[in-house]
């Protein structure tokens, strides 16, 4: 190697080297990289322009452009040597060789160029893919909002500069969203969403935050006072359109919410978890938008306290089994019997209504009515047993666990497991106006019918009752809810009643009237054809020792 090659050799060696330092910014080490060179290629200027065209993350694209290096003696405009590259995605970067005066490009300055200039090129495409990959790690690809990390990383900033607290946390997600994507696919969801994104989007200021969790799920930080009124009116409706058949179709998408107002104390990971729980109870209590004060912050505590003490109480025995008796109200006579979830905490019970909606939030429930159909039917074997006369139980199946799709399987490998005749136990469930719960409800109570086990309507004739569940759902029996009994009630009502018990009647489906407290209430539903009383006039919910005694009477005892 000749004495001028090796010198090159060296130039370019020692020109890689620093183009590949990494404790300077990529501007600083190109411009010193061409400085070691510009005098052996006759570099007066070096420019770069980067043009990405619009995506999502960045809607009007990118368009920057940076000087590198210039000589201090000076450049001219005259014949630049112009290299330009496509990167990853729709987009280029160009740079720019300007020659110093009077000092043209030769043929071996350009051969030379183009390798520097290419390898420059190579290491800022490899920058570039290196900041590409760092922001799609913070960012949700669909929208191009920030995702949990780089919403964080947003709030961390504001935990640093001390305006934290000028800010409520929002969560709040897309009601029946899912339905949206039935409607129009999934493409065209994914645009939908895009639009709903550009709206809230355009509603924020400059300082605050909105994020994407993914999904139909998203967050933000918003400006108290007025601002945090004015965000939550406009989450509660978006108007938008989606498109089908070529088509606008107007749509309006609504949220639901919860949100909490930031301090100086509050932990940065509850930014996001303290607005989440909050939403989650909003959706659960059919609420539009729930603030996660200290009253909720308590309840949600005892709540969480509940879901995760739930197997070591249900492996403790905690939670018994208690029958409140049902009774032919003509002749006294012991008819049947309804289990009833009890919860004992040492000696203190409690109250079915704290733990049965916070269980039923999770598959949990279905644990739970499991454990109790399998506890009654310990009961009744030992009865039987025993020679006792065994009047069917009622036991109370969630709406929530009909989404096991082996629900039946489940339930009859439990009666077969203690040989309980079919007709000693009747399943009882709460109607319901959710069409795919519905579905679900008539599928779980046509097996039960197909198999011999007869099922129970609980609550009827509250809020979306309908008379078409008689002929829909295959019953034996139904359960007046207390609304009948436990109010004033006219001549009006008196003949609907009637009918409901009559109509029943007629398709065989038997009615019992719960919640009856008073001889008033009992007299009343009696004159109107209903002999099947269940309620404290009688007797309130027994332990299964004091429960024995009206199994061997018949009756209530004396």
């Amino acid at each position: 190697m000749s004495n001028n090659n090796q010198q090159q050799f060296q130039q370019f060696y020692e020109f890689i080297r620093i183009l590949n330092r990494k404790d300077k910014q990529y501007e600083e080490v190109v411009s010193d990289a061409i400085a070691f060179l510009a005098d052996d290629l006759f570099i007066g200027r070096l420019t770069g322009e980067l043009e990405i065209l619009p995506d999502a993350a960045n809607s009007s694209g990118v368009q920057e452009k940076t000087v590198f290096y210039t000589s201090e003696k000076g450049f001219t405009a005259e014949d630049p040597y112009v290299l330009v590259n496509p990167i990853m995605k729709p987009g280029s970067v160009t740079l720019t060789a300007f020659h110093r005066p009077n000092q043209p490009f030769q043929p071996e300055q350009r051969l030379a160029l183009q390798a520097v200039l290419e390898l420059i090129n190579m290491v800022a495409e490899r920058n570039y893919m290196i900041l590409t990959a760092e922001r799609q790690g913070m960012m949700q690809m669909l929208t191009g909002l920030p995702n949990a990390v780089g919403y964080m990383k947003e709030v961390g900033k504001k935990y640093r500069d001390r305006t934290i607290t000028d800010y409520d946390a929002y969560y709040f997600n897309l009601t029946g969203y899912g339905l949206i994507n039935k409607n129009f696919g999934q493409t065209e969801g994914d645009e939908i969403m895009k639009r709903y994104t550009g709206i809230i989007r355009s509603f924020l200021e400059p300082e605050e935050l909105l994020g994407h969790l993914g999904g139909d799920n998203f967050i933000a930080l918003i400006r108290k006072g007025d601002r945090s009124l004015q965000f939550q009116k406009r989450i509660r409706q978006v108007d938008t359109y989606g498109m089908q058949y070529g088509k606008q179709i107007p749509l309006s998408i609504r949220a639901c919410a919860g949100f909490m107002h930031i301090e100086r104390a509050t932990p940065p990971e509850q930014i996001i978890s303290g607005p989440a729980a909050a939403g989650g109870f909003a959706k659960r209590s059919k609420e539009t938008i729930v603030l996660l004060d200290e009253a909720l912050n308590d309840r949600l505590s005892r709540a969480k306290e509940i879901e995760q003490g739930f197997e070591k109480a249900l492996v403790n025995h905690e939670y018994t089994v208690f029958y409140q008796p049902k009774v032919d109200a003509a002749t006294g006579a012991l008819i049947g019997a309804e289990a009833l979830t009890r919860w004992f905490k040492g000696d203190r019970m409690v109250s079915p209504g704290l733990f049965i909606p916070i269980l039923e939030q999770s598959s949990r429930i279905t644990v739970l009515d499991l454990s109790m159909l399998e506890l009654v039917c310990h009961d009744i074997a030992d009865w039987k047993a025993a020679g006792e006369n065994v009047v069917p139980v009622s036991v109370n199946i969630s709406r929530h666990d009909l989404m096991d799709p082996e629900l039946f399987q489940k339930v009859a490998a439990i009666l077969d497991r203690y040989q309980i005749a079919r007709d000693d136990i009747v399943i009882e469930i709460t109607e319901t106006s959710n069409e795919a719960e519905k579905e679900q409800m008539i599928a779980f109570l046509t097996q039960l019918k197909e198999h011999g086990i007869a099922a129970s309507i609980d609550d009827f004739g509250t809020g979306y009752s309908s008379l078409s569940i008689l002929r829909e759902f295959p019953v034996s029996e139904i359960k007046l809810d207390r609304s009948f009994i436990n109010k004033e009630l006219g001549e009006k009502d008196a003949i609907i009643i009637r009918m409901i018990i009559q109509l029943a009647k007629e398709l065989k489906i038997e009615v019992i009237q719960e919640g009856v407290e008073t001889e008033e209430q009992r007299d009343f539903i009696m004159k109107l054809g209903c002999h099947r009383i269940q309620g404290f006039l009688y007797s309130q919910p027994l332990p299964k020792s004091n429960y024995d005694l009206w199994l061997k009477q018949g009756r209530k005892p004396e």
